[in-house]
């Protein structure tokens, strides 16, 4: 059994895909990788959503994006202790990373990022991060 999370309303999907729709165009072309993590009781849930883009558009998986907004949601519902990742995939690999504070992703500065994605709460000390990874500053995402 996972995590206990809230059920999100319809105006936390609608920000969420507002928040989706940002990032992703934020992202810019190449292969990407979104991940969402939401804190409840019991647990982290987290989804990931893999993408494609190029000057024609995105290419992803449909149920993928299901599985992803409706965890986002929850996110942007403030509820929860949550986090937003934007991988790039390349040389560098790229991540920038986003908070949820009472809901509105909050965006991360390098060393943020690194702090955040190096420790794990169920490690017993840093996580080394992969070769070849940057840690960037994410842009705003004006909701």
């Amino acid at each position: 059994m996972g995590p206990l999370l809230q059920v999100p309303s319809d105006r936390d999907r609608n920000r969420a895909l507002d928040i989706f729709n940002r990032v992703t165009e934020k992202a810019g072309i190449g292969s990407h990788g979104l991940t969402v993590g939401v804190s409840g009781f019991g647990g982290t849930a987290t989804a990931l959503f893999p993408f494609v883009q190029d000057d024609e558009g995105m290419a992803a998986n449909g149920s993928d994006l299901y599985v992803f907004c409706d965890l986002l949601a929850i996110a942007v519902s403030g509820a929860h202790p949550s986090g937003l990742v934007l991988r790039t995939l390349g040389q560098p690999q790229t991540v920038r990373g986003w908070k949820f504070i009472d809901g509105d992703p909050m965006p991360l500065n390098r060393a943020e990022a690194f702090t955040a994605y190096t420790l794990h709460p169920d490690a017993d000390g840093p996580l080394i991060p992969l070769p070849g990874t940057e840690y960037a500053d994410a842009p705003v995402i004006h909701i």
